[in-house]
């Protein structure tokens, strides 16, 4: 993390990494504290935008002094009694002086915030304007590479499409490519639009933990037979095929369920966003084909999720680049405190977060981090563009940012998963 800043706060901005702060933790009681390990994630997930990219160097600047308050206030928090006397704590000279200096940091971020005030309005009203494919492109980019379908999933999310894009492509697709060449086949049917899937997962806690998976799977002579019920499952109604994670006795396997398969039963769930519907759907002793080795699953389902996660955080950029535009129409109004600022940030963040996540080579924890990020960003400017613009003009795009931060499990599992990702 570039800060133009001192070496002692350079010093400080390179020991923001998983590593040192895991190991900060793990030297003092906070280690199984929940809230204290969730708030190592969202610092993980700060600095991780702010060594991302960012093309406005005033806006970068101010991504990363918020980054080093947020590190010097959990860095004091964890060190404790260490930070007030010398106790021998390995981390203390490391980390002490900006830690005991938190105000440094404080006037970091004014100066940058204040350096963006004049033209936050120009920065939001130039969101949203780059070229994004065009529906009707939507499968073939989609299916071209991360890139393409992250543009793909951004245009989807600033618009009211119906297109089953979440369960076709953000994760049966996903999960197919995981599986490799016992999903190719279904995969390129999907990819020449001659299939449409989704993915059946979660049951009814919402959990996404393989660990949580209950649906049975019994063996039979000609393949296999399901027994069980998986909800929050993405344009089940309009699929072909339905992937269904279920338990055989090897552990939780892939299966593919034929949409006429008997014993199969879809029925429509009352959800938050209308607009993106989800279902029940309900297996009795109903036939299916086991896709990759049997017990296989769990792992299928570590990988797919992460490739779920960077398609959905896509979305949520084009969702928060909707809320944006509403913002941008409602310029005039009386804004409340330094939210506009904070609205900029937000966005060069959760842009900066997904993009990372995209590339080939990124690294553990970027899918979730991207996730988390433009969860974080996408709900919060809809929530102001709410309170500026109203209910009438802005309840199903608050709905929508909403039901997307939610739909793989929420915040206390986002962080964790971010964590296990890290393997902290």
């Amino acid at each position: 993390m570039s800060t133009g800043t001192t070496s002692e706060q350079q010093t400080f901005a390179d020991a923001l990494d998983p590593e040192t702060l895991s190991a900060l933790m793990r030297s003092t009681w906070t280690w199984d504290d929940r809230a204290l390990r969730r708030d190592l994630g969202a610092l993980l997930v700060q600095v991780a935008a702010a060594n991302g990219t960012i093309a406005d160097p005033a806006v970068a600047a101010a991504v990363r002094a918020t980054a080093l308050r947020t590190g010097a206030q959990f860095v004091a928090t964890v060190l404790g009694p260490h930070l007030v006397a010398d106790l021998g704590s390995p981390f203390r000279a490391q980390l002490h002086a900006a830690a005991a200096s938190p105000t440094t940091f404080d006037r970091m971020v004014d100066a940058a915030r204040a350096e963006i005030r004049p033209r936050a309005t120009e920065y939001l009203r130039s969101c949203g304007t780059e070229e994004l494919p065009d529906e009707s492109s939507w499968l073939t980019e989609a299916t071209a590479g991360p890139r393409e379908l992250g543009a793909v999933m951004r245009a989807f999310g600033r618009s009211d499409s119906a297109a089953p894009l979440r369960g076709n492509i953000g994760l049966a697709l996903q999960t197919l490519r995981t599986l490799g060449a016992s999903g190719a086949d279904l995969a390129s049917r999907i990819e020449r639009g001659e299939t449409r899937c989704t993915l059946a997962t979660a049951e009814q806690t919402g959990s996404w933990d393989p660990a949580m998976v209950r649906a049975r799977a019994v063996p039979e002579t000609a393949g296999w037979k399901l027994t069980g019920a998986k909800y929050f499952v993405p344009d089940a109604a309009g699929a072909d095929v339905i992937l269904v994670v279920a338990r055989s006795v090897a552990g939780p396997s892939v299966f593919a369920v034929d949409a006429d398969a008997p014993g199969l039963r879809i029925t429509h769930l009352d959800s938050l966003d209308p607009g993106r519907p989800l279902f029940t759907v309900e297996l009795h002793d109903t036939p299916a084909t086991l896709l990759g080795r049997e017990g296989q699953g769990g792992l299928t389902m570590r990988r797919s999720i992460d490739l779920a996660m960077t398609a959905l955080a896509g979305e949520q950029v084009g969702l928060l680049e909707r809320a944006i535009a509403v913002l941008a129409q409602h310029a005039d109004a009386a804004w409340p405190g330094d939210e506009l600022v904070l609205t900029v940030l937000d966005h060069a963040a959760a842009v900066s977060l997904w993009r990372s996540a995209v590339e080939p080579d990124a690294g553990a924890g970027a899918a979730a981090m991207a996730h988390i990020g433009c969860s974080d960003a996408s709900l919060r400017a809809a929530r102001l563009a709410a309170e500026v613009a109203g209910d009438d003009e802005t309840a199903g795009l608050l709905r929508r940012a909403l039901s997307a931060s939610l739909l793989l499990g929420g915040p206390a599992v986002h962080y964790e998963r971010l964590l296990e990702r890290l393997d902290i």
